[in-house]
């Protein structure tokens, strides 16, 4: 049976740094990564905030080898977003993030199409058939696609125990987290997936980890951390600020928009271009009270 990295903790989804030409900035991005490592941080990952979903099949798998490659740099893992709209393009996806170093991939499943509970399974189970790195099975649905079945993520895990996790985010987050753990005996190993907003309640029901954005790792490392050694006076004055600044985050171009902000605030990023066209107006009263939020979460956290 082979070993994998064991992944856990706060695995931070990385923003996508354009350059002035919007491509990607890799200089940038390295610096990210490096800086999120400086963080206690031990995996990095792409998903839905990295922009993918408007990038082509090139674009991704350059972000894909840069990531590996600098990940491997910094001794980091890296966790690579693959989903798509059919198995053999995920699967081309999956096979490449093998080949560049991941450590696993995370995969939704089709979020054009509306799938039956057997399509979705035969979607997956085709996938991990076809590919040998652990799989983070991802619902999105909180923003994006479909959500999938405790029933068809439970059969998931009983095929696939050993290479699988997953990422639920379908609404109600804790009750179907809860249903999860319950099928699978305890067994499953989850991610909280809202920008940290449902950690605290995430991490009572079992989680493994969380997939916040990269901007404030330093406060979900601390977050976590005091949530680890039961610190709920720690927890609960971080938890309420990371809260209220997802709460700016109605969309994903606003999670993107805000994220992009603060790591050139914080002088990771040199710019915040974003890959047009954008849904989400990042305007004066947002950015102060954003800028007022994270002022306050490095009082309290540090």
């Amino acid at each position: 049976m082979a070993q994998f990295v064991e992944i856990k903790g706060v695995v931070p989804v990385l923003s996508t740094p354009l350059d002035s030409s919007r491509k990607l900035d890799t200089a940038t991005l390295r610096r990210e990564i490096e800086w999120v490592g400086h963080q206690g941080v031990e995996t990095v990952a792409t998903g839905m905030v990295s922009e993918i979903l408007k990038m082509n099949l090139l674009e991704r798998r350059q972000l894909t080898e840069e990531i590996c490659a600098f990940a491997q740099e910094f001794k980091m893992n890296a966790v690579v977003s693959c989903g798509q709209e059919t198995p053999e393009q995920t699967i081309n996806l999956v096979l490449h993030a093998q080949e560049s170093g991941a450590t696993a991939v995370m995969i939704n499943p089709p979020i054009a199409t509306k799938l039956s509970d057997n399509e979705i399974f035969d979607y997956f189970s085709a996938v991990f058939e076809k590919t040998a790195i652990p799989i983070v099975v991802q619902d999105a649905s909180g923003y994006v696609g479909y959500s999938i079945n405790v029933a068809v993520l439970a059969g998931l895990f009983r095929e696939y125990s050993e290479r699988i996790y997953f990422k639920p985010e379908a609404i109600p987050i804790g009750q179907r987290l809860s249903s999860l753990r319950d099928a699978t005996g305890g067994k499953a190993r989850i991610f909280e997936g809202t920008g940290g907003a449902h950690l605290v309640d995430s991490f009572a029901r079992g989680v493994v980890g969380t997939m916040p954005g990269a901007d404030l790792s330093w406060a979900m490392v601390k977050l976590w951390d005091s949530l680890v050694i039961r610190d709920w006076k720690k927890v609960n004055l971080i938890n309420g600020a990371i809260a209220n600044m997802v709460n700016l985050m109605p969309v994903l171009d606003a999670y993107v928009a805000i994220e992009k902000h603060l790591l050139q605030k914080q002088g990771v990023f040199i710019n915040t271009l974003k890959i047009e066209p954008v849904s989400f107006i990042f305007d004066s009263e947002t950015q102060a009270e954003a800028d007022r939020i994270f002022d306050y979460l490095q009082e309290i956290a540090g």
